[in-house]
């Protein structure tokens, strides 16, 4: 980790498991740091395969895979690599703040990036200050959005548990339906569910908003009846009309 930290690479020869890279590139909170990047964070290179959730909360830094990478990925996309042998990752997040080309079918516009290549992911966007948009095309794995300050996160298919955990700020748009735990320890910011938002939502919740169809809360944050133009926003972010977005609740404090 000092050697990452300083900007070194760290060279794996063989075969390495699962959450490779974790927090990459953070100046983690819960050691006395900033919970913000490490800018010039390292380079890790692995002569074999990695498992899955490689890159989860991942935010600076860089990952060479020589051989295969399990599913889920983490936080991570793949780019251009400049290692003649090697597959290049780095971060989503890093990926929207600065942008920067990425491989196909995925894109990068001037509105941000847009994901089209299939792979199930997790901790997407995590910790994103940039207020640029990320659209998934298709589901996103558990804790997407986690730690956000910023931005749009657009998931046009289903969420995996712990959607917007830790959320500070910024939009979390889910088309279909997410699991359980949904906002849990939300701070501030949106999330918009299409469908259901599930069970134990909003726990420990200090801050922000779940607009959805369906969902249970759980204590102090409760169900509230849309008001004033609650209605209208709900509309425009999903796509519903006036008399289907009547339907939706708003969950929080």
């Amino acid at each position: 980790m000092e050697a990452l930290k300083r900007g070194d690479f760290v060279r794996i020869r063989g075969d390495v498991g699962g959450r490779l890279g974790s927090s990459l590139g953070v100046d983690l909170a819960s050691f006395g740091g900033s919970g913000g990047p490490i800018e010039g964070a390292g380079t890790i290179i692995v002569d074999g395969d990695a498992g899955p959730r490689m890159g989860v909360s991942m935010l600076r830094g860089s990952i060479y895979v020589s051989g295969s990478v399990s599913n889920p990925l983490g936080n991570v996309i793949e780019v251009e690599s400049d290692r003649t042998g090697y597959r290049k990752y780095v971060s989503i997040t890093e990926a929207l703040e600065r942008g920067g080309q990425v491989l196909p079918p995925n894109l990068s516009d001037a509105e941000g990036l847009i994901l089209n290549d299939g792979l199930l992911r997790e901790t997407l966007a995590a910790r994103c200050r940039s207020g640029r948009r990320l659209r998934v095309e298709g589901v996103a794995g558990m804790s997407a959005g986690i730690l956000m300050r910023s931005g749009l996160l657009e998931i046009r298919g289903d969420a995996g548990r712990n959607t917007g955990v830790l959320m500070r700020g910024g939009r979390l748009v889910v088309l279909g339906r997410c699991e359980d735990f949904t906002a849990a320890e939300m701070r501030g910011g949106e999330i918009f569910v299409a469908g259901d938002a599930g069970g134990y939502i909003c726990a420990k919740m200090v801050g922000g908003a779940v607009y959805a169809s369906r969902g249970k809360p759980i204590p102090p944050a409760r169900v509230h009846q849309l008001e004033g133009d609650e209605a209208a926003l709900v509309s425009k972010v999903l796509g519903a009309s006036s008399f289907q977005a009547m339907m939706y609740r708003r969950f929080g404090l």
